[in-house]
């Protein structure tokens, strides 16, 4: 991988100042930047949000640029996504997607972790409206997005 492929689009508790921002991306980042992408966003009611893409609204959230491999490989952990299991017991998807910046302008594609429709709707998942997570406090036991 070279360092583009290090950068994610992020939405839940690894925004700056998430649950999980402390434990895998500070210190770990080069570059965050505020961006957005196509979808739709969900509370899960477990205290991280699923992400659906496609559509004409957006969602809001960070790209972070990891300088280290291994460093932006620990999110496939966090996300519980392997690409060496079937697609279905994975709960979130790593996939490229294409990404803007707050005023519209491409950034390119970046990686995101997409969540199953069927695992949204096992969550009992509500739409988001505003597209955009609150950064606030979980519990440990809590995922990102």
């Amino acid at each position: 991988m070279n360092e583009s492929t290090y950068s994610v689009f992020v939405y839940g508790t690894l925004k700056p100042g998430g649950f999980y921002w402390p434990r895998f991306c500070e210190g770990k980042v080069s570059d965050v930047r505020p961006a957005r992408i196509r979808g739709s966003l969900f509370d899960l009611h477990v205290g991280y949000p699923g992400l659906i893409l496609g559509g004409d609204t957006w969602v809001e959230g960070y790209v972070l640029t990891f300088p280290n491999e291994a460093d932006f490989l620990q999110l496939d952990y966090l996300e519980d996504y392997s690409p060496d299991r079937p697609k279905d017991e994975n709960e979130y998807h790593r996939l490229k997607v294409g990404c803007f910046g707050e005023n519209g302008e491409t950034i390119g594609d970046v990686w995101v972790y997409e969540m199953p429709e069927e695992t949204v709707q096992r969550f009992g998942g509500t739409r988001i409206v505003t597209g955009n997570w609150p950064v606030k406090s979980y519990s440990l036991n809590e995922k990102a997005g």
